[in-house]
Protein backbone atom coordinates (compact mmCIF):
# COMPACT_ATOMS: atom_id res chain seq x y z
CA UNK A 1 0.00 0.00 0.00
CA UNK A 2 2.91 1.97 0.80
CA UNK A 3 4.97 1.32 -1.92
CA UNK A 4 1.93 1.92 -4.18
CA UNK A 5 1.72 5.13 -3.02
CA UNK A 6 5.04 6.29 -3.55
CA UNK A 7 4.77 4.84 -6.43
CA UNK A 8 1.76 6.98 -7.50
CA UNK A 9 2.88 10.04 -6.24
CA UNK A 10 6.38 9.65 -8.30
CA UNK A 11 4.12 9.32 -11.43
CA UNK A 12 2.37 12.34 -10.48
CA UNK A 13 5.72 14.15 -10.29
CA UNK A 14 7.36 13.15 -13.53
CA UNK A 15 3.33 13.87 -15.37
CA UNK A 16 4.23 17.64 -13.98
CA UNK A 17 7.30 17.52 -14.48
CA UNK A 18 7.13 16.89 -18.72
CA UNK A 19 3.93 19.25 -18.75
CA UNK A 20 5.87 22.00 -17.71
CA UNK A 21 8.38 21.10 -19.72
CA UNK A 22 6.02 21.72 -22.80
CA UNK A 23 7.78 25.13 -23.86
CA UNK A 24 10.46 26.98 -21.77
CA UNK A 25 7.80 29.18 -21.15
CA UNK A 26 5.87 26.89 -18.81
CA UNK A 27 7.07 26.25 -15.52
CA UNK A 28 8.10 27.12 -11.45
CA UNK A 29 10.50 29.78 -11.98
CA UNK A 30 13.72 27.83 -10.91
CA UNK A 31 16.27 28.93 -13.95
CA UNK A 32 19.29 26.49 -14.60
CA UNK A 33 22.44 27.91 -13.39
CA UNK A 34 23.89 27.92 -16.84
CA UNK A 35 21.61 29.92 -18.44
CA UNK A 36 22.13 33.37 -15.54
CA UNK A 37 24.08 34.83 -14.31
CA UNK A 38 26.23 33.23 -10.96
CA UNK A 39 28.56 32.84 -8.26
CA UNK A 40 30.61 36.40 -7.98
CA UNK A 41 28.74 38.24 -10.64
CA UNK A 42 25.96 37.37 -9.50
CA UNK A 43 26.63 38.40 -6.22
CA UNK A 44 28.62 41.62 -7.02
CA UNK A 45 24.81 42.79 -8.17
CA UNK A 46 22.73 40.89 -6.27
CA UNK A 47 21.14 39.61 -9.56
CA UNK A 48 20.59 35.95 -10.06
CA UNK A 49 17.56 35.99 -12.90
CA UNK A 50 19.67 37.87 -15.59
CA UNK A 51 21.08 35.86 -18.85
CA UNK A 52 24.14 35.41 -18.87
CA UNK A 53 26.96 36.42 -21.48
CA UNK A 54 27.74 33.18 -22.36
CA UNK A 55 23.88 32.46 -23.49
CA UNK A 56 23.70 35.45 -24.97
CA UNK A 57 26.66 34.90 -27.32
CA UNK A 58 25.46 31.43 -27.98
CA UNK A 59 22.13 32.74 -29.26
CA UNK A 60 23.61 34.72 -31.30
CA UNK A 61 26.40 32.68 -32.97
CA UNK A 62 23.17 30.63 -33.45
CA UNK A 63 21.11 33.41 -35.29
CA UNK A 64 24.35 34.17 -37.26
CA UNK A 65 24.74 30.64 -38.81
CA UNK A 66 21.13 30.33 -39.63
CA UNK A 67 21.57 33.58 -41.45
CA UNK A 68 24.57 32.15 -43.27
CA UNK A 69 23.10 28.85 -44.03
CA UNK A 70 20.80 31.00 -46.18
CA UNK A 71 23.22 33.51 -47.79
CA UNK A 72 21.81 36.65 -45.48
CA UNK A 73 22.87 38.40 -42.70
CA UNK A 74 21.18 39.71 -39.58
CA UNK A 75 21.85 42.33 -36.23
CA UNK A 76 21.41 40.25 -33.18
CA UNK A 77 20.72 41.89 -29.84
CA UNK A 78 20.07 40.59 -26.38
CA UNK A 79 19.35 42.51 -23.23
CA UNK A 80 19.08 41.63 -19.51
CA UNK A 81 15.49 42.07 -17.42
CA UNK A 82 17.05 45.69 -16.98
CA UNK A 83 17.06 46.50 -20.45
CA UNK A 84 21.14 46.72 -20.12
CA UNK A 85 23.15 45.18 -23.42
CA UNK A 86 24.37 41.74 -22.59
CA UNK A 87 25.38 40.58 -26.38
CA UNK A 88 24.91 43.00 -29.72
CA UNK A 89 26.37 42.04 -32.78
CA UNK A 90 26.28 42.67 -35.97
CA UNK A 91 27.22 40.98 -39.40
CA UNK A 92 29.45 42.56 -42.67
CA UNK A 93 26.60 44.61 -44.58
CA UNK A 94 24.34 45.85 -41.29
CA UNK A 95 24.50 49.72 -40.37
CA UNK A 96 23.26 51.89 -38.32
CA UNK A 97 19.54 52.01 -38.58
CA UNK A 98 19.53 48.17 -38.77
CA UNK A 99 21.39 48.39 -35.27
CA UNK A 100 18.90 51.06 -34.07
CA UNK A 101 15.72 48.89 -35.35
CA UNK A 102 16.83 45.53 -33.97
CA UNK A 103 17.94 47.24 -30.33
CA UNK A 104 13.88 48.34 -30.09
CA UNK A 105 12.63 45.19 -31.03
CA UNK A 106 14.26 43.57 -28.54
CA UNK A 107 13.35 46.36 -26.01
CA UNK A 108 9.97 45.63 -27.07
CA UNK A 109 9.73 42.10 -26.11
CA UNK A 110 11.30 42.75 -22.77
CA UNK A 111 9.09 45.71 -22.06
CA UNK A 112 5.94 43.78 -23.39
CA UNK A 113 6.72 40.97 -22.27
CA UNK A 114 5.51 39.15 -25.17
CA UNK A 115 6.85 38.95 -29.21
CA UNK A 116 6.86 42.57 -31.35
CA UNK A 117 4.61 40.58 -33.73
CA UNK A 118 1.74 40.74 -30.82
CA UNK A 119 2.11 44.68 -31.30
CA UNK A 120 2.40 43.94 -35.48
CA UNK A 121 -0.48 42.49 -35.67
CA UNK A 122 -2.50 44.92 -33.26
CA UNK A 123 -1.29 47.48 -35.70
CA UNK A 124 -2.75 45.48 -38.53
CA UNK A 125 -6.25 45.94 -36.35
CA UNK A 126 -5.54 49.52 -34.82
CA UNK A 127 -2.91 51.32 -37.23
CA UNK A 128 -2.37 54.30 -34.52
CA UNK A 129 -0.40 51.24 -32.60
CA UNK A 130 2.45 51.95 -34.33
CA UNK A 131 2.19 55.95 -33.31
CA UNK A 132 1.34 55.29 -29.86
CA UNK A 133 3.53 52.95 -29.22
CA UNK A 134 6.57 54.73 -30.86
CA UNK A 135 5.83 57.14 -27.87
CA UNK A 136 6.98 54.71 -25.59
CA UNK A 137 10.34 53.71 -27.79
CA UNK A 138 8.99 50.28 -28.78
CA UNK A 139 8.16 49.24 -32.01
CA UNK A 140 5.19 47.42 -34.30
CA UNK A 141 8.05 45.56 -36.32
CA UNK A 142 8.61 41.69 -35.93
CA UNK A 143 11.77 40.23 -34.59
CA UNK A 144 11.75 40.43 -30.89
CA UNK A 145 10.87 37.73 -28.30
CA UNK A 146 11.49 37.40 -24.90
CA UNK A 147 13.65 35.39 -23.66
CA UNK A 148 12.58 32.62 -21.10
CA UNK A 149 13.54 29.93 -19.08
CA UNK A 150 11.50 27.60 -17.30
CA UNK A 151 8.40 30.16 -16.80
CA UNK A 152 10.74 33.16 -15.27
CA UNK A 153 11.87 36.19 -18.26
CA UNK A 154 15.82 36.69 -18.06
CA UNK A 155 15.98 39.27 -21.31
CA UNK A 156 14.97 39.13 -24.68
CA UNK A 157 16.34 39.04 -28.06
CA UNK A 158 16.02 41.05 -30.98
CA UNK A 159 16.95 39.92 -34.72
CA UNK A 160 16.50 42.49 -37.55
CA UNK A 161 18.76 43.59 -40.89
CA UNK A 162 17.22 40.94 -43.34
CA UNK A 163 16.90 42.47 -47.00
CA UNK A 164 12.91 41.69 -48.09
CA UNK A 165 14.29 39.96 -50.55
CA UNK A 166 15.67 36.91 -48.38
CA UNK A 167 12.79 36.23 -46.12
CA UNK A 168 10.47 33.28 -47.15
CA UNK A 169 8.53 31.00 -45.58
CA UNK A 170 10.86 29.29 -43.32
CA UNK A 171 13.66 32.25 -42.61
CA UNK A 172 13.08 35.51 -41.47
CA UNK A 173 13.85 37.67 -38.14
CA UNK A 174 11.36 36.08 -36.04
CA UNK A 175 11.94 32.97 -37.01
CA UNK A 176 16.20 33.19 -36.83
CA UNK A 177 15.24 34.53 -33.17
CA UNK A 178 12.81 31.48 -32.62
CA UNK A 179 15.24 29.11 -34.27
CA UNK A 180 18.00 30.46 -32.23
CA UNK A 181 16.03 30.13 -28.63
CA UNK A 182 14.95 26.38 -29.03
CA UNK A 183 18.61 25.57 -30.04
CA UNK A 184 20.58 27.17 -26.99
CA UNK A 185 17.30 27.10 -24.69
CA UNK A 186 14.74 24.81 -25.17
CA UNK A 187 11.01 24.78 -26.84
CA UNK A 188 8.88 27.85 -27.36
CA UNK A 189 4.88 28.26 -28.19
CA UNK A 190 4.01 28.30 -31.86
CA UNK A 191 4.59 31.81 -33.57
CA UNK A 192 1.52 34.46 -33.96
CA UNK A 193 -0.01 34.21 -37.04
CA UNK A 194 1.22 36.81 -39.52
CA UNK A 195 -2.23 39.36 -39.80
CA UNK A 196 -0.30 41.88 -42.19
CA UNK A 197 0.70 38.92 -44.56
CA UNK A 198 -2.84 37.13 -44.70
CA UNK A 199 -4.94 40.47 -45.14
CA UNK A 200 -2.17 41.57 -48.10
CA UNK A 201 -2.10 37.94 -49.54
CA UNK A 202 -4.17 37.51 -52.81
CA UNK A 203 -6.56 35.11 -52.70
CA UNK A 204 -5.90 31.43 -51.78
CA UNK A 205 -2.49 32.76 -51.24
CA UNK A 206 -0.40 33.69 -48.01
CA UNK A 207 3.11 33.51 -46.32
CA UNK A 208 5.69 34.88 -43.82
CA UNK A 209 7.58 36.46 -46.35
CA UNK A 210 8.07 39.91 -46.56
CA UNK A 211 6.99 41.12 -43.32
CA UNK A 212 8.54 44.38 -41.69
CA UNK A 213 10.38 47.14 -43.00
CA UNK A 214 13.12 47.03 -45.38
CA UNK A 215 16.31 46.24 -43.68
CA UNK A 216 14.99 45.99 -40.01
Amino acid sequence: MRLGSILLCAGAALSLTAAYAATSYDGNGQVPQQFVLSGKAADRLHDHTSINSDTAERLSKACEAIARRNNSQVVVVVLDPQGLVVHEHRMDGEGWIQVKATEQKALTALRTRATSHALANRNVQDPFTNQNMSGYGLTTQEGGLPIIVNGQLIGAIGVGGIPPAERNATYGEEMCARDALEQVIGPLPPLLPDLAAQRNAPAGGGGRAGRGAPNQ
